[in-house]
């Protein structure tokens, strides 16, 4: 009769917890890649699938990464889900059920609907804004002028995504597939960089603070830093 194993020291043990954030990381540069390009997925699979086909493939993707995700979600972070899943879902089922193309080209106008609560949702009552809890990721110190400057750039994006949605809607009804693709898969993204550009330019160009940023040493030299005031002598 032998006694119980010694646990596992040394490199073995690390090896599951490294392999799992692999995976992680593995799905989180999967899903990113998978957002920007699935216009032109879409695209190229409708040329070869019936839409329902396409749809079922989208909705097999999103079950496997759910799965594979492993770690369950938190209560809060599970209801704000919530309005995401059944939108995207609703416009998957439309497009199993009915088999059109159209319905699901609609798919994009669920994402922007999607981000535009999650957006606004942010904006109620004392919660940080969405821009907000972006900005502190660079800097956590946050003034009052820069989180009514966070907030002020969050009702832009509301906009945003509230213009994307029904413009996104009309291509998908009334346009080519291919203007549609070239809108929501380039265009689309185009605007956002710029807006994104721009926030981020106003608030290092009002508040100067920059540091920390890769860009910090090209906005010293666009935005030096205010002088302090002088001291007053007694």
């Amino acid at each position: 009769m032998t006694g119980p194993e010694p646990p596992m020291t040394g490199p073995d043990r690390g090896q599951p917890r490294e392999a799992g954030s692999r995976l992680g990381r593995a799905l989180r540069w999967t899903g990113a890649a998978l957002a920007v390009a699935y216009p032109f997925l879409l695209f190229a699979g409708l040329f070869v699938f019936e839409p329902r086909v396409v749809a079922a493939c989208l909705v097999l993707l999103v079950a496997v990464r759910a799965v594979l995700r492993g770690a369950p979600l938190r209560f809060e972070a599970a209801r704000g889900l919530l309005l995401p899943v059944a939108l995207v879902g609703g416009v998957l089922l439309a497009t199993l059920l009915s088999n059109d193309e159209r319905a699901l080209l609609q798919l994009p106008v669920a994402i922007n609907l999607a981000l535009l609560f999650a957006f606004a949702r942010s904006l109620r009552g004392a919660r940080p804004s969405m821009i907000e809890t972006f900005a502190r990721l660079q800097d956590p110190e946050l003034s009052p002028a820069q989180i009514g400057h966070c907030r002020i750039f969050t009702w832009v994006w509301c906009g945003f995504f509230a213009l994307n949605a029904a413009l996104t809607a009309g291509l998908a009804a009334w346009a080519s597939a291919w203007t549609w693709t070239l809108y929501t898969g380039l265009v689309a993204y185009l605007v956002m960089g710029v807006l994104f550009a721009a926030e981020f330019l106003v608030r290092a160009w009002r508040f100067r603070r920059y540091e920390g940023s890769v860009l910090e040493p090209i906005l010293r030299r666009i935005f030096p830093p205010r002088p302090s005031a002088p001291r007053s002598r007694t």
